[in-house]
């Protein structure tokens, strides 16, 4: 497992949590942009994204647009996976638009939208693409 973040201080929380957890030794931590870095990697078996937000001020957005209120083209970032791996967790803003999550799919791809909770709000969504869709069509967040 490889773990990439520019921030180093990111990278530093993610290895005291990993050594907690007792995996430390099964992740290479990279302090690096990550744009730079997955163009690099052969393959991977899948790519948890979690692009920065935009700042604080996401919260105050009514519906929020992966191409324009993420500091890089959220579709760009995405498609930039898709390189590497088509198994994908895009972990994104509670009020993203569930419309373009669902076109990243494609046209005969699958996407499985899940509401992060905590305290019963819901916090955020990951959108899972390729082999992380749980293909029982009895699920309500089974898009096509």
């Amino acid at each position: 497992m490889i773990a990439i973040d520019i921030d180093p201080v990111k990278i530093q929380m993610a290895r005291v949590n990993a050594r907690i957890y007792g995996v430390e030794d099964r992740i290479e931590f990279i302090v690096g942009d990550s744009m730079t870095i997955i163009p690099k990697l052969v393959s991977a078996d899948v790519i948890f994204l979690s692009p920065p937000w935009g700042g604080p001020d996401y919260v105050f957005t009514e519906e929020y647009n992966l191409k324009d209120d993420i500091p890089l083209d959220g579709f760009e970032i995405f498609n930039k996976c898709l390189e590497v791996t088509d198994n994908v967790a895009y972990f994104v803003p509670r009020q993203t638009n569930t419309d373009q999550l669902i076109s990243l799919a494609g046209e005969e791809g699958f996407v499985e939208i899940e509401q992060n909770v905590l305290n019963g709000r819901i916090k955020a969504i990951t959108a899972y693409y390729g082999d992380l869709v749980i293909t029982d069509t009895s699920y309500s967040t089974y898009y096509m």
